[in-house]
């Protein structure tokens, strides 16, 4: 017998004249159960079943998100699911939302349970991920909040008409604070002014990196071994500009994936006539990210809600990226040794010993004033294991040659080992 059994046999037994008490020693129930259920069936109307246990539920509720704004977020999503190139999780369909004018837009959490409601959900396959080969890797020594950042070139892009673009994107890996700017003509100094004009909203890290792109590195051949306005900046600014492995994209992975999100949740869900609307749009997005976008990393909070409080270092309301290397400062290149026991420095190669291969290395570059070549200004190479690197830098330009360098490069001698993985030259 179930329990609406049990219920209609209580009801059944009571209206015969059996006492309560009786009723519900037989059903092991109370005889306040008894009553309860006999008072309900007396009280029914026609054709209720009310033996069917009813909804605790309130009556209303205030906190309850409205059926048009479900709609909406409904309707948003299946728009940019319909759409391959297209992401369509909270973030996304939250800008879209803010395109089409609603005010307020929920909040994430929110969207992710209107979408488990409503069963659309589903788990996204992935590719294979990297796996790591067992050689440790030195990672910045600075990471917190505002003080590592990753920056990177998107491009070329076109707007219709054949309007070309990049657009340079920069994030802080401890607050995942954003920054994006559009880049019309591709060349050091504007990319150099991009990224000063991006600190000026997010801060001075300690560390930045970037990938190997000669025009971030500011050398164009044939002077292929020279550095330029982006790395001028840094140094100027006193951050330090670190250089990631080449041919090893991931290990720029968090700006990858910021790259990710503009380029599919942002820029392939709209339309841009020009530059300027998309410059425009393009602050709005980064306003809305930063104030918007909910990381786990964070305990859910968002990136403006984690830099809250902090104080950063900013360029000086007149900055100008620099048109010479600033005798101050330090460059860092990380380079995996490979079987032919080479580090490749942007085409000054250095040989190590056979034992210090498949090792990863980050060559340190310490910038001082020119020096002639009788009195040469060192640069050292740092490791968590041995390493080598040699030679002398001034201005930025580096050269691989035995002969006396001439003031400002970087020429090739005999390294010397020091303890703890570290050289000198």
């Amino acid at each position: 017998m179930d329990e609406v059994e049990r219920r209609r046999e209580a009801v059944r037994r009571h209206r015969a004249g059996e006492a309560a008490q009786q009723v519900a020693e037989a059903l092991g129930r109370t005889d306040r159960w008894v009553r309860k259920w006999t008072a309900r069936a007396d009280a029914s109307v026609s054709g209720e079943d009310w033996a069917q246990s009813r909804s605790r539920a309130p009556k209303q509720s205030p906190s309850r998100t409205p059926d048009r704004l479900r709609d909406q977020v409904l309707q948003a999503r299946a728009k940019l699911e319909a759409n391959p190139m297209s992401q369509y999780g909270a973030l996304a369909i939250a800008w879209e939302l803010h395109t089409l004018g609603v005010d307020p837009v929920p909040e994430v959490w929110t969207m992710n349970r209107i979408l488990a409601q409503a069963g659309v959900t589903r788990r996204r396959g992935r590719q294979p991920g990297y796996r790591p080969k067992g050689a440790p890797y030195p990672h910045p020594r600075s990471t917190g909040p505002g003080e590592y950042h990753q920056a990177d070139l998107i491009g070329p892009r076109n707007l219709d008409g054949g309007i070309g673009f990049h657009a340079f994107n920069l994030i802080d890996v401890g607050t995942h604070t954003a920054g994006s700017e559009i880049i019309d003509l591709l060349r050091p100094t504007t990319i150099a002014a991009s990224l000063a004009t991006i600190w000026a909203r997010t801060g001075l890290p300690k560390v930045i990196q970037f990938d190997n792109h000669s025009n971030l590195r500011g050398a164009i051949p044939p002077r292929a071994t020279t550095f330029g306005p982006v790395v001028a900046t840094c140094l100027d600014l006193g951050v330090v500009a670190r250089f990631a492995p080449l041919r090893e994209p991931w290990r720029n992975g968090v700006v990858e994936h910021f790259n990710d999100v503009w380029n599919k949740s942002f820029f392939r869900t709209a339309r841009y006539p020009d530059l300027a609307v998309l410059r425009d749009r393009t602050a709005t997005f980064e306003a809305f990210h930063n104030a918007r976008h909910r990381y786990s990393a964070h305990g859910g909070a968002s990136p403006d809600e984690v830099r809250s409080g902090l104080v950063l270092r900013h360029p000086p309301g007149d900055y100008r990226p620099p048109d010479r290397l600033p005798a101050k400062g330090r460059i860092e290149a990380v380079r995996f040794i490979r079987s032919d026991g080479v580090i490749d420095l942007w085409g000054h190669k250095i040989r190590v010993p056979d034992e210090h291969t498949h090792q990863y290395v980050t060559a340190m570059i310490a910038v001082r004033a020119k020096a002639s070549a009788s009195s040469p200004v060192t640069a050292r190479s740092s490791t968590p294991v041995p390493s080598t690197s040699t030679g002398t830098f001034g201005d930025g330009t580096m050269s691989c040659d035995k002969r006396p360098a001439p003031p400002g490069t970087m020429s090739c001698h005999k390294p010397t080992w020091a303890r703890g993985g570290t050289m000198s030259c």
